[in-house]
């Protein structure tokens, strides 16, 4: 790849006429060029208001063009980006800017309230004229590129900032370096290989790191984003797939889930351009990938799995058809080209393959730390030997390394565990068993306090594999008796509908919203409380 700062991927195709982005929201279409000229008009303004090495530039804004605008002068600029949700409520918002401390805050007048009495820097808003008072940039000014002549430049410096929720509630800042964004982008690149011409369909949002592969990659070739707006329903996806012949997209689960549901209209969408579904960020039972395959036969899978503390993916998995493998849910596979991983146990010391341990991830791709956060950073990235300078991030998860191939397979989060009489229980395994019953695609199992045992499981089925209907409660019992021990059983199945099962702001299934369903239903032997 030969490219140090992530910048640098840009500003080698500023004179390209090609499309970089096409934002589906408004329809507009910008070249390279365009874009290039754009971001030297927006890094002319930054830099008068004093962003340089080792600032920061907070987004509060809608992803589109002039959000990718913003990411790449601040990048120019030496500083970081730091994009946050515009739909979260002001006070978390002005939470998040506190940890990362921008020089700049740029934001669309619609979200210009989520900023009163924030720790925001300097306020510029997006679309505003100067000449009404205030800070104002209007995305359409172009000015002629030229070097950013910055020096010192390394690439240690930070890149980027994004924020994930921590097991205290309160949430993490994540730098990552451009190093490590380089490491991600380069070892993807060996590892899948990606074309020129290449049409990627953006659905993440920009404050999820999962954007990181659909910009960034797609930039390394030449090739086109598609920014989709915040999804809402997965025909956005199958829609925006077919009209722009979309060549690659990557996805959680559960919107695979809903576009092989039983109302997806993808079965009457021509989805024949796509080449690579690449999904990630919780697990996919390979009954839906199957089902998916039977809509769009003739795809490659890249299964990406990795912390936002290691770049976003630290392993892959790449299959043509991914019922081969014969598990319920498909490996995470190897580690990327400069990516180390060990399994390990309690105290840290290797275990044998195919043992079961915690995946400790190195290499260039391990994050700088939490924004302001030494401590944290310190509990969860690890020295190892002590001494040797080689720094590994714990992940928390469990995993085992087959000794047949060396693929990574995933076991379960150390957080998943609860205990049952006494017995140890990872919620993943219930997850598994209950995938491999006939007629179920999807599930989520819950824990919920129960008066005798003190905890219980209540299980959530989410999807049928055949037909309308998937199997009734007693016969998943059946089921669930032969793969499953007793403290194990779930206290109560619950089949909601499509409609009640939500997602989180990144696409994920919301498994917060399903513990409060069950904790609202009462406890696991279906008395209220």
């Amino acid at each position: 790849m030969n490219v140090t700062l992530a910048d640098e991927l840009l500003e080698r195709r500023r004179d390209s006429t090609a499309v970089a982005v096409v934002d589906l929201q408004t329809g507009e279409q910008v070249s390279y060029r365009t874009l290039a000229r754009r971001v030297q008009a927006l890094t002319d303004l930054l830099a008068g208001l004093g962003v340089g090495r080792g600032g920061t530039v907070a987004l509060v804004m809608d992803k589109s063009a002039a959000s990718v605008a913003v990411m790449w002068a601040a990048l120019r600029l030496g500083a970081r980006y730091a994009p946050l949700d515009e739909s979260l409520p002001a006070a978390r918002v002005g939470l998040l800017l506190g940890k990362c401390a921008p020089t700049v805050t740029l934001v669309q007048p619609a979200h210009r309230a989520l900023l009163d009495g924030a720790p925001a820097g300097k306020v510029v808003t997006v679309g505003a004229d100067p000449a009404d008072g205030g800070l104002g940039w209007d995305p359409s000014a172009e000015a002629e590129p030229r070097p950013a002549g910055v020096p010192g430049r390394s690439p240690e410096d930070h890149a980027y900032v994004v924020f994930t929720s921590g097991s205290t509630g309160s949430p993490k800042g994540v730098v990552i370096s451009h190093r490590s964004m380089c490491a991600l982008l380069a070892g993807v690149q060996e590892t899948v290989g990606f074309e020129e011409g290449m049409r990627f369909l953006n659905v993440a949002p920009l404050f999820f790191d999962a954007s990181v592969v659909d910009l960034w990659s797609t930039f390394l070739v030449g090739g086109t984003v598609h920014l989709l707006p915040r999804l809402r329903m997965p025909t956005q996806v199958t829609r925006a797939i077919e009209e722009w012949r979309i060549t690659d997209t990557l996805l959680v689960p559960s919107v695979i889930r809903m576009l092989v549901g039983r109302f997806s209209d993808a079965a009457r969408r021509d989805l024949g351009s796509l080449r690579r579904l690449w999904f990630g960020g919780e697990s996919c039972p390979v009954s839906v990938l199957e089902a998916f395959s039977a809509l769009v036969p003739g795809l490659r899978y890249v299964h990406g799995y990795g912390p936002t503390e290691t770049t976003h993916s630290a392993t892959l998995f790449l299959t043509d058809a991914p019922g081969e493998d014969g598990g319920e849910f498909l490996p995470i596979g190897r580690p990327l080209p400069a990516v180390d991983v060990l399994v390990v146990d309690d105290a840290l010391r290797p275990v044998d393959d195919g043992d079961t341990g915690e995946l400790l991830i190195g290499g260039p791709q391990v994050m700088v730390g939490y924004c302001g956060e030494p401590e944290r950073t310190a509990r969860s990235v690890v020295e190892l030997p002590a001494g040797s300078g080689k720094r590994y991030y714990r992940s928390g998860d469990y995993v085992r390394r087959r000794p047949e191939d060396g693929a990574l397979v995933f076991l379960g989060r150390r957080d998943d565990a609860l205990k049952i009489n006494g017995n140890l229980v990872h919620l993943s395994e219930v997850e598994a068993a209950t995938l491999a019953a006939a007629g179920v695609t999807d599930c989520c199992a819950v824990p919920v306090a129960h008066p005798l045992t003190g905890r219980a499981i209540v299980l959530f089925v989410l999807g049928a594999r055949d037909g309308d209907t998937g199997p009734r409660e007693e016969e998943l019992r059946r089921e669930l008796a032969l793969r499953l021990p007793d403290y194990m059983m779930p206290a109560r199945i619950e089949f909601p509908a499509d409609g009640d099962v939500g997602l989180t702001p990144t696409g994920k299934l919301d498994r917060d919203r399903l513990r409060e369903t069950a904790d609202a239903a009462g406890d696991g032997t279906g008395a209220s409380r």
